[in-house]
């Protein structure tokens, strides 16, 4: 058995999920979530860690600004 040391708010939302899920620990919650991620970026290709940068720009748009969505993703005037 480890200790992991998370944020208060990480453990917050790993408590909140543990009890959305019905799951009985934190340790089989995290189990189902290394599972979840493996078959995740299983069907992904190229490297999670641009597409998860992306995400970060999508809060900027508003619900109307899908002609904006080049400039948000990629930059400038692309």
């Amino acid at each position: 058995m480890s200790v992991i040391r998370v944020r208060q708010d990480v453990y917050q939302e790993l408590k909140r999920l543990r009890q959305r899920l019905k799951v009985k620990s934190m340790s089989e919650l995290i189990e189902l979530l290394v599972d979840i991620a493996k078959r995740e970026l299983d069907k992904t290709r190229g490297d999670p860690r641009v597409f998860l940068k992306t995400l970060k720009y999508a809060g900027d748009a508003g619900e109307n600004d899908s002609e904006r969505i080049d400039e948000l993703l990629y930059g400038g005037g692309v």
